[in-house]
């Protein structure tokens, strides 16, 4: 379980190193230019990392879904979670409300 979990991290972690690659052969595979918009190469490469972590997490041990799709939210969106938690904005001073 903890293994998907770690794989799941792995995965949403390298989605955006991953996504030059993945438009890159899409566009040389067929060869042309699909009007997409970014999130959808992003969302494709999110989903091979997690096949793909699925697939070594089923060789390697057994496969728990939630913790591989915890790990993967966490891995990409976990920079700006943290970012954001950490940037607190205090006015020291009297509120200002009435």
């Amino acid at each position: 379980m903890f293994l998907s979990f770690l794989l799941g991290l792995l995965a949403g972690y390298c989605e955006p190193l991953a996504k030059p690659h993945v438009q890159k052969a899409i566009e040389d595979v067929f060869d042309l230019r699909f009007p997409v918009e970014r999130s959808e190469y992003d969302m494709l490469a999110l989903l091979i990392l997690l096949a793909v972590a699925a697939i070594l997490a089923a060789i390697l041990s057994t496969v728990s879904t939630l913790p591989l799709l915890a790990g993967g939210f966490l891995g990409l969106f976990g920079k700006r979670l943290w970012a954001a938690l950490n940037e607190v904005h205090i006015r020291p001073g009297p509120r200002q409300d009435n």
